[in-house]
């Protein structure tokens, strides 16, 4: 696989703001102000608040995806259709998550820019991908916090973070395209909207662009 980025350091998702946070079952129908956004993939398995898991062995990705070159371009991740389809208005703008480079790419919209989307693809430097988030998890990272395993246009993800940032209305998402790479995906909005299935929507629409060939 090309153009992969790696991440030094223990606490993987934090170290580049993208920690999956953990959002509640069900929630508000439209993800976005703008309304319903399309197509949306299936809802989180049910799962109760806390640290929570399916023990400490990542689910493997059977059908491994290769970003290319949107690892270098992330703001290329979502077309242009998709973004309409998201309610999202506005280009969007790169930016440097870590020392070592990482790049990830923010929208922000809405009537008073109130609703962001970040993105990014992120290797730890373990470079075993999803599997780095449940050993964070084993190693009690959450324990402050929540982790709830989800999955996206069938490739497996969690939901973490050490705090928990759902009443501030931010959800964040950590999705396995590969053995080595993490897609991550943030949703920052209105708190009354479930915004954990805004950012899986979001990296179901990225899985379906990487598998389109990155257009």
């Amino acid at each position: 696989m090309s153009k992969f980025r790696t991440l030094t350091g223990a606490t993987l998702v934090s170290a580049v703001l993208f920690a999956a946070a953990a959002c509640s079952d069900g929630g508000a129908e439209g993800t976005f102000p703008s309304g319903n956004p399309g197509s949306t993939p299936p809802d989180p398995p049910s799962t109760s608040e806390g640290t929570t898991g399916s023990g400490n062995t990542a689910p493997r990705v059977t059908d491994q995806l290769d970003p290319a070159g949107l690892v270098d371009s992330p703001c290329e991740s979502l077309t242009a259709e998709q973004l309409d389809q998201l309610g999202v208005t506005g280009e969007g703008k790169e930016t440097t998550l870590s020392a070592n480079g990482v790049k990830g790419c923010d929208w922000k919209f809405g009537a008073n820019l109130e609703w962001k989307i970040q993105v990014a693809y992120v290797v730890p430097d373990s470079k075993n991908g999803l599997q780095n988030v449940y050993d964070q998890n084993a190693a009690g990272l959450f324990q402050g916090g929540y982790f709830v395993p989800t999955s996206v246009a069938g490739y497996p993800g969690v939901f973490s973070n050490q705090a928990d940032t759902r009443p501030d209305g931010r959800c964040d998402l950590a999705v396995g395209i590969n053995s080595q790479m993490l897609l991550t995906s943030a949703v920052t909005g209105d708190v009354g909207k479930d915004n954990c299935k805004a950012a899986s929507n979001v990296a179901d629409r990225i899985v379906a662009t990487i598998k389109a060939g990155g257009h």
